[in-house]
C-alpha cells in the first residue's frame, strides 16, 4: 500500500509509481466519475450561489466529447454561455450571451462562490422559487448560444488533433528512416568475412543472428514507413461528436 501525495517527487524510483492519466487507477475513477456524473440524458443538475457582484448572472454549461475510429474519445472539454440574469416577466428578448471579458469575471465570480466561506450564505427562499421556475426558459434561451460554441470549439479541436496526428505520423516516419539508415549501415559494416577474425564460434553466432534480424527488419521497414505513419494520422481523424448541455449555476447578489 502506497500513500498518494499531490506534491511534485524529487525524483522516480521503485519505491515511486506516477499515476498520469492512463494509469489503471486514474482510468477506473475517471470512469466511475464520467459514468455518475454524465448518467442522466437530461439537464438535471443546477446550482444557485451567492456572489457580491451587484448583477444577477446564469451558466450554461456544455459538455463537448469527440470520438475517433473505434468509439475512442480523442477530446473533451466544457463549454460555456454565461449572460446577465433578468426575471422573465421583463424580458423583451431571450438572454443575451456576454462577450468574452464579462464571460471571464462572470466564471471568476462562479470560482468564488463555490469556496466555504461563500457557501455559509443563505439564500432567500423567494429567489430560490424564482430561479427554479425560470429553468427551463433560461436553458431554451441560452442552448443556441451554446450549440454554436460548441461547434467553434469542435472545429478548433479537431484542427488540433489533425495538426498532432500530422507532427506525430512526421515524427515515426523519422525515426524509421532513421533506424534505417543506421541498421543499414551496421549490415554493410559487417558483411566482410575479415570482421569475423579472431571472433569466437559464440561471437560468431550471434554476429549472425544479428544479421538475420537486420534482414528481416529491413524487409519491413518499407511496409512500416507507408503503414504507419499514415495510421497514426487517422487515429486523430474525428469521426463523430457529442455536445450536451450538462449543468446550470446562478449567481445571485448578496444583496437581492
Amino acid at each position: 500500500m502506497r500513500p498518494v501525495i499531490f506534491a511534485p517527487p524529487s525524483g522516480f524510483d521503485g519505491d515511486t509509481v506516477q499515476l498520469h492519466l492512463s494509469h489503471r487507477v486514474v482510468q477506473r475513477l475517471l470512469g466511475r466519475f464520467l459514468a455518475q456524473g454524465f448518467v442522466y440524458q437530461d439537464l438535471s443538475r443546477a446550482c444557485l450561489a451567492q456572489s457580491d457582484d451587484a448583477i444577477p448572472r446564469v451558466v450554461l454549461l456544455g459538455r463537448l466529447a469527440i470520438y475517433g475510429a473505434g468509439a475512442v474519445r480523442l477530446h473533451e472539454e466544457l463549454v460555456t454561455v454565461t449572460a446577465r440574469w433578468i426575471p422573465p416577466a421583463e424580458r423583451k428578448t431571450p438572454l443575451m450571451p456576454y462577450g468574452r471579458d464579462a464571460e471571464a469575471r462572470t466564471l471568476g465570480i462562479l470560482q468564488e462562490s463555490l469556496k466555504p466561506a461563500a457557501n455559509a450564505r443563505t439564500i432567500p427562499t423567494s429567489a430560490i422559487q424564482t430561479l427554479q421556475s425560470s429553468m427551463a426558459q433560461d436553458i431554451r434561451e441560452m442552448l443556441p448560444q451554446l450549440e454554436q460554441r460548441g461547434q467553434a470549439a469542435r472545429a478548433d479541436a479537431e484542427r488540433q488533433l489533425t495538426e498532432r496526428g500530422q507532427a506525430e505520423s512526421e515524427s515515426l516516419k523519422t525515426i524509421l528512416e532513421d533506424q534505417r539508415r543506421r541498421v543499414l549501415a551496421k549490415y554493410t559494416a559487417t558483411e566482410t568475412e575479415q570482421l569475423l577474425l579472431g571472433f569466437s564460434d559464440e561471437e560468431k553466432r550471434q554476429m549472425s543472428a544479428d544479421r538475420r534480424h537486420w534482414e528481416r527488419w529491413l524487409a519491413n521497414v518499407d511496409g512500416d514507413l507507408a503503414r504507419e505513419p499514415k495510421r497514426i494520422a487517422e487515429f486523430y481523424q474525428t469521426k463523430s461528436f457529442r455536445l450536451e448541455p450538462v449543468g446550470l449555476a446562478y449567481l445571485w447578489p448578496v444583496t437581492g
